[in-house]
């Protein structure tokens, strides 16, 4: 139909427009021309619902009265024109507006039929078609409210008020957006955590369903980084903000959403671009099928009879309507499970990618790591070695000096003295008066301390420059890597690749475990860009899937980069898709949700063609009645648009 250019302004507590950066406005625009403002109260909506509901039944009412056989013609025609004024009540005015603003749309279309049809004596005709027509717009409305409203549940995962902690030790509350870096919040029991944050107090559980999509409860330790829009549990929470409120992942997604109607894919432009020529031209050909054969054979009113039918079924808006609405569904529906969609062409790009690259660290493996193995020398033994190696790293911060005092317990600080990192290289301390040097193999032969031919190893260990053994540290694999991996290969996925910085042994490990075969190592990012950039050369498309700043270069010359929700903020700026959750296995739900809403879009759009074409051809030679004319809009647009809102419904792979 007509464009519906739907601007809500969310009247709700989690948008004001002077203090978070613009109303909220989610559109989906249809042919040009008709705009169809719902920026009303509730109350407003309601008054308006009730007033449609009055018109249409009047409407109704008086065309079922023009076919009683009790009345004469003079009562029968007025009954029509009754029935075509209260369901048109909105089409008049609707049409002149687009006459004063040089617009041709559906409105207008319409009204031209209506008005055409009474001239030539098919009143019963002209009122049914405004009716329907009406009726037709509700549901269509309908559909798409459903489809907004779904996605405007996500303005209810960010709150607009935090409790700060003040230095003198009071708290007060203040606006969500006043929270700074590094303030000090209270989120009582059940409220909604402002900002991203660390937590300095506090335990218990918190529910991240509405930004991870995960249902399942986390556990709230002290150090735990938590993202705004996670709903607190049962006790207080003392929080330290590490990101700001329009920078905090709530605030995120719900922009990422908001500029997603910006990036339109090849399809939503085509049809955008159609509807501005194919319009016009039905017009016209319509005012040339009413007069060329009246001229000819005469009887005007036969083929005006015929151009009515031929204009109200060449309306466009079942293709206009549905493939905004389709790319729209698909973001919102994806949002739901955590996977957040940076615009409609993301979608038509992802249903055609044929190679997925994975960073390693984070992003198949979870960030963490576990000992493989521990090997000995000089008489050391395992527990020994680990000894040493956790005392050495006591107070590094490296990922691996974690897993290495996890894997041997507590530590007795007071036996440690004169401790000393090398970035880059090791760390080094007194125990017991003994000296003990702590790192790489590098390291271990710029001591002069010989490894006994052990390589492969990530931390070695020496006491008094007698090397006492290594130990051997692989990234945790994400429970669902495998999967993800088997999955996609699965789905027809020909390139599964992964690109690593790591050394090849520990590449290949991880790779083994996943059932990738095809895997790099060793890489600077400057060189995973173009083992992707080769690979797009062949003729691939190609989605990366990356975690780290390094890999923010990959992301962006990927067709379509995907960012681990729980990676570095680079990453998720610049990649196009984000799972919140951090799940590799959402990968495959999001390519095939890409697949569907592809294939429901396209569906939609060859369905509408077929149908307006042969009710066109039928039409023109006078074998098709206003009734079809009137299904072949009306009746198509609510077919297609309520087959598009089945995209909101989306699940897990």
């Amino acid at each position: 139909m007509a464009q519906h250019n739907h601007n809500h302004e969310h009247e709700h507590d989690h948008c004001h427009e002077c203090e978070h950066g613009g109303a909220c406005n989610i559109e989906i625009g249809c042919c040009d021309g008709c705009s169809h403002s719902h920026g009303h109260s509730h109350d407003e909506e309601e008054h308006n619902s009730l007033l449609t509901i009055i018109m249409m039944s009047l409407s109704a009412v008086t065309l079922v009265l023009g076919f009683l056989p009790i009345f004469n013609e003079t009562f029968k025609l007025c009954f029509f024109i009754a029935s075509a004024l209260f369901s048109g009540y909105e089409l008049i005015p609707s049409s002149l507006d687009g006459i004063r603003h040089f617009k041709m749309d559906e409105n207008l279309l319409v009204l031209i039929a209506v008005v055409a049809a009474f001239v030539i004596g098919e009143g019963a005709e002209g009122a049914a078609v405004s009716l329907f027509f009406r009726i037709g717009e509700n549901i269509e409305d309908y559909a798409v409210e459903r489809s907004k409203k779904a996605i405007q549940k996500l303005y209810e995962i960010r709150t607009d008020k935090a409790v700060r902690i003040n230095r003198d030790g009071t708290s007060e509350e203040i606006d969500s957006d006043a929270v700074k870096i590094n303030d000090e919040l209270l989120v009582s029991p059940f409220e909604k955590i402002p900002v991203d944050c660390v937590v300095l107090s506090g335990t218990g559980t918190c529910d991240a369903s509405a930004i991870t999509g995960e249902s399942l409860p986390i556990e709230v330790t002290q150090g735990m980084q938590l993202l705004s829009g996670t709903i607190n549990g049962s006790e207080v929470l003392k929080i330290k903000a590490t990101a700001e409120f329009k920078n905090s992942a709530a605030s995120k997604i719900i922009e990422a959403v908001e500029n997603s109607a910006e990036k339109k894919g090849n399809t939503d432009k085509f049809i955008t671009k159609f509807a501005r020529i194919y319009t016009p031209t039905v017009v016209v050909l319509a005012i040339l099928l009413a007069i060329i054969p009246s001229l000819v054979y005469g009887s005007p009113e036969v083929y005006v009879h015929r151009a009515l039918v031929f204009l109200v079924a060449s309306c466009p808006c079942a293709m206009v309507l549905s493939v905004p609405l389709g790319f729209f569904a698909a973001i919102g529906g994806l949002s739901k499970i955590g996977v957040i969609v940076k615009g409609g062409k993301y979608i038509e790009l992802l249903s055609k990618v044929d190679s997925v690259l994975f960073d390693k660290t984070g992003t198949l493996t979870n960030g963490e790591f576990e000992i493989e193995k521990i090997d000995c020398a000089n008489g050391y033994s395992e527990n020994d070695v680990l000894k040493l190696a956790a005392y050495a790293d006591k107070y590094s911060t490296h990922p691996l000096a974690g897993a290495v005092r996890a894997a041997y317990g507590d530590i007795d600080e007071n036996k440690i003295s004169n401790f000393k990192e090398i970035s880059g290289n090791g760390t080094e301390i007194s125990l017991q008066g003994k000296k003990i040097i702590c790192g790489s193999k590098k390291y271990m032969e710029k001591n002069n301390v010989s490894v006994n031919g052990i390589s492969g190893a990530q931390v070695y260990v020496a006491e008094d420059d007698v090397f006492a053994g290594a130990v051997t540290l692989v990234g945790k694999l994400r429970e669902t890597s495998k999967d993800t991996v088997s999955e996609l290969k699965a789905m027809g996925i020909k390139n599964v690749v992964m690109l690593t910085g790591d050394n090849e042994d520990a590449a290949k490990k991880t790779a083994d475990k996943c059932g990738i075969t095809d895997f790099k190592s060793g890489l600077l990012p400057q060189q995973k860009t173009e083992l992707l950039e080769k690979l797009k050369a062949d003729g691939a498309k190609t989605a990366f899937v990356g975690d780290g700043i390094n890999d923010t270069p990959t992301l962006v010359a990927a067709d379509v980069g995907i960012a681990m929700g729980g990676g570095t903020a680079a990453a998720i700026e610049v990649g196009d898709v984000v799972l919140m959750n951090g799940n590799p296995q959402n990968i495959v739900a999001l390519i095939k949700r890409a697949r569907k809403s592809m294939a429901v879009i396209k569906g939609n759009v060859w369905f509408a063609i077929i149908i307006k074409v042969i009710v066109l051809v039928l039409g023109a030679f006078g074998f098709a009645p206003i009734w079809a004319a009137v299904f072949a809009d009306v009746g198509v647009s609510i077919i297609c648009v309520l087959n598009s809102t089945r995209l909101l419904k989306m699940h897990k792979a």
